[in-house]
């Protein structure tokens, strides 16, 4: 067995042992670095001219769309039907290039009333009469992905894409 003396070690040169912390220090942070979205998209959400709020408006890249893990970005309409578009991992943004667009209406109701909400409620619990059904005030061709006219090409950088709805 042989050992390497202290002196052999000693042999580097000093600027290699200095510059180790830095060339380590690079290929972390080169190796933590993700994908950052390209485009930063916000815009309004209109039906026959009138701002729709509590829609979700999401993105597909058309590359993706075979795909049941594509990458996607979506944004939920405010009162004024404003929406602004965050990636699937919650960063603000999207990827570049072609997108199909779909419009979900969240205020749609069926009118029943649930009780569990998460637990069984025994005695019935609140007795008031249920809400009226609500149905969607999107057409049905907006929510589906196979359906929708809705085409966009997204650019690199900021930008405005309004959708009116007909």
């Amino acid at each position: 067995m042989r050992i390497i003396s202290r002196h052999k070690a000693s042999m580097l040169p000093k600027a290699v042992v200095a510059a180790l912390p830095i060339l380590l220090a690079a290929v972390v942070i080169a190796g933590c670095g993700s994908e950052e979205p390209e485009a930063t998209v916000e815009g309004t959400l209109r039906f026959n001219g009138k701002p729709l709020d509590n829609c979700l408006v999401t993105f597909l890249p058309e590359s993706r769309q075979k795909e049941d893990h594509g990458r996607h970005s979506s944004g939920l309409t405010d009162a004024q039907g404003h929406y602004r578009l965050r990636s699937d991992d919650q960063r603000e943004g999207s990827a570049i290039g072609p997108h199909r667009v779909t419009v979900q209406d969240l205020s749609v109701s069926t009118g029943v009333r649930r009780l569990d909400h998460g637990t069984v409620d025994a005695d019935g619990g609140d007795r008031s009469p249920p809400r009226p059904a609500q149905r969607s005030r999107v057409p049905a061709k907006y929510a589906s992905l196979a359906n929708t006219p809705l085409q966009y090409e997204i650019k690199p950088g900021d930008q405005t894409i309004d959708l009116d709805l007909r």
